[in-house]
Order: C-alpha cells, then structure tokens, then sequence
C-alpha cells in the first residue's frame, strides 16, 4: 500500500484571496498523513501567472473571486494560459452548483471551504493529477486516431486514383503512340514544309510528347509496388539529379550548396525512384523562387525522433524511436508555401501552377514512392522565407553489404 512516504511529492500553488484560507490550507497540507507537498501562495491572478512561469508546479487549489479575476473566467483564464497543470477549484460554502460548472469548464475537481479536512484536501489533490493525466492520454488518443483516420482515407484516395490513373494511361498511351508516329510519318513525307507546317507538325509532337510524360506519371503512380531496391549511395544519386536540374538552376540564376556529411551508410532504394523524389522536389524548389535564390541539399544521419516516428509508414515496424537514419533536406529561399493550400500539397491532381502546365502528381508521387521505401517526405516553411523539404530513409545494415 501506497504511503504517504512513497508518494511523489507534489508542488502545489495556493491561489487564494484570503490569507485566513491560505494559512489554514497552508497547515492542513503541512500535516497531511496522506502525501506531502510543497506548496507557494498567490493573492491575485497576475502573481499566481508569475510564480507558474517560473516553478514547476503539478496542480492549482484556486479560488475562483481573486483581486484581479472573478468567477468562472478565472479557471478560464488559468486553463488557457497553463494547460498541462491540474486544477482545483476551492469554493465558498452553499457553491455546490458554481465547482460543478467549474469542473465542467476544465477543472479536475472542486472542494467547499469548511467541509474538508487534511485527508480530504491531500486526497483530492493527488486525484486530480491523475485525473488530468487521464484527459490528456484520451485527448493525445483521440488525435491519434484522427490521423490514422484520416491517413486511411487518404490511402484509399489514393488507391483508387492509382487504379483509375492506370486504366486511363494504358488505353491513352496507344492512340498517343500513333499520334507520334504519325507526326514522324508525315515529315518523312512532306519535302520542304512551310513555316506553318513545319510549325503545326512541332506543335502536335510537343503536345503528344507532354502528354505522354503526363501517362508516364500516372503508370508511376499507380506501381510503385514494383521496386527495384539494393544498397545505395544517396550522395551519388543526388549529385546525379542535381545534374539533370543543373540548367534550369543556371537558367533562374540559383545557386546550388551541396552539404553532404562524410562516410553517409548505404540505403536500401530504388535508385531511379529516389532520382525521381529529389528531381520533382528539386524543380519544385526552383519554380517556388523564381529568378534568382539559393538552393540547399544537406545529407547526414540522424536519431529516429518521435516526430518522425508517427508519421512514417510502420506495417512492417522497420522502424523505432532512436534508430539511426539518414535524413536529405532540401531547402529552398522562396516565398514558402501558402498556408491555405499547405494541407493539399500531396493531393493527386492538386496544382498551383494549372495554368503553366501543371498536372499535380509530382509530389504526391514523390511522397507515395518515399512511403514504398518505409521512409517519408515531408514538406514545410521555414521561419522567416523559404521551404524545407525533409526526406528521412532506413540505414541498410552494412552486415549484410
């Protein structure tokens, strides 16, 4: 049985308009027989905010008609301002209906001044922690299963948009084949075309060819269960893509830093598919700052964080908490991203750039191809100016190398 000198002992502030009250639960908790306590007094709403921004204090005994505050707005204001710490309202007598509401309103528990003694005073207070521990585990619970809720439905969006992506592509990829072949057959057979032939015929092959790049995002993005993984270099792969975007880098006027931490472990990727992620993020980048800025490819290992943890896929649980991973962020100088369209960024078909050819699948393309490889992309503005996109994979075990 749990004793009075086994319990964690508790910081308790006393807020409390009445020094009569605040010397007589003062005494009470000094000979508790049921817990022992610490406790500091406030006369006021400010001082007690003073003294809870500088202890570390488990739980309040508030009285509710302070100098400063009054009534329920008080446990309001308390609530707001510390929302981690448990509360108890202490109330005159005949206030039965006012620590009802109040408990209602956030509290954890309320007393009735004179009709309490030392037991029931300890008591009470040590319940009340517990009681906000509970609220806390079922808000943290609730949360938790709005996320998986809603990453449920986005998988299954996806699944869905994957299977249509790919019904479509494959019976458009045909005519589109003929619409090229027949581009090329009619130059074979036109000797000297005019400017305006010439210019019809190029049209119709950009169109084509622009569509066919649009099939091929769809054909990636409806498999990219086929993978072909093995032991990687993910510096190699990256100064590879940055090649590739080298021109229209040189084009806006962007300056490329490469940062990459020495002797990087080897990661188990696809290597064309990981291209494919740092290229649509790369480009990305780009066209978020325009003419002229500076873009920053960083690659080290660091510990798994919690953060992370929750949002990488974990069916096969290849990973945990504390594990070493290697993390490749891309930043960016841009504008950043517009709050209001921050949450649809990884949408199938969702663009910002509709009107200069944007289709919308490179990102969620990338994000689909990064979760394929149980690791995850995340993208988010920086303070200040600019984007940061963050690209977390499992180190493969050099053991097996």
């Amino acid at each position: 049985m749990e004793t009075s000198t086994t319990k964690k002992i508790l910081q308790v502030l006393i807020v409390e308009n009445n020094q009569v009250d605040i010397r007589m639960l003062t005494r009470l908790l000094s000979k508790s027989t049921y817990g022992s306590f610490q406790t500091e007094t406030a006369d006021s709403l400010k001082g007690a905010f003073e003294q809870l921004s500088r202890g570390s204090f488990q739980v309040i005994l508030l009285d509710l008609n302070l100098q400063d505050s009054s009534g329920l707005e008080t446990l309001r204001k308390f609530t707001a301002a510390f929302p981690e710490i448990a509360i108890v309202v202490n109330t005159g007598a005949y206030e039965d209906d006012l620590g009802l509401q109040a408990v209602t309103c956030g509290a954890q528990d309320y007393l009735i001044k004179g009709k309490y003694e030392s037991y029931g005073l300890s008591k009470a207070l040590y319940y009340a922690i517990q009681r906000k521990r509970a609220e806390q585990d079922l808000q943290a619970a609730y949360r938790r299963l709005k996320e998986t809720q809603s990453q449920l439905i986005q998988v299954e969006k996806m699944n869905v948009v994957g299977g249509l992506a790919s019904g479509i592509a494959h019976e458009v990829k045909n005519p589109l084949a003929t619409i090229l072949y027949g581009v090329e057959f009619m130059y074979t057979k036109i000797e000297n075309p005019d400017e305006e032939i010439r210019f019809a015929l190029q049209s119709i092959k950009d169109a084509a060819n622009k569509a066919n790049d649009i099939i091929k995002d769809l054909l990636d993005f409806a498999s990219l269960s086929k993978l072909k993984t093995r032991p990687e270099d993910i510096t190699g792969i990256i100064e590879h893509a940055l090649t590739l975007t080298k021109h229209q880098c040189d084009k806006n006027n962007i300056k490329v830093i490469q940062d990459f931490s020495s002797g990087l472990p080897r990661v188990m990727i696809d290597k064309n598919r990981i291209e494919q992620v740092v290229v649509d993020v790369v480009i990305n980048a780009i066209l978020a700052m325009g003419k002229g800025g500076v873009l920053t490819v960083k690659a080290d290992c660091e510990d798994l964080s919690i953060e992370d943890y929750k949002k990488i896929v974990q069916e096969e649980e290849v990973l945990k908490p504390g594990d070493k991973v290697l993390v490749v962020e891309i930043t960016d100088t841009g504008g950043g991203i517009p709050p209001d369209v921050m949450h649809k960024i990884y949408d199938p078909f969702f663009t910002t750039r509709r009107a200069a050819g944007g289709v919308g699948l490179g990102l969620s393309v990338a994000r689909a191809i990064m979760k394929s490889h149980h690791g995850w992309l995340s993208i988010g503005n920086l303070p200040g100016k600019g984007a940061r996109a963050r690209m977390v994979f499992r180190i493969h075990d050099r053991s097996r190398q």
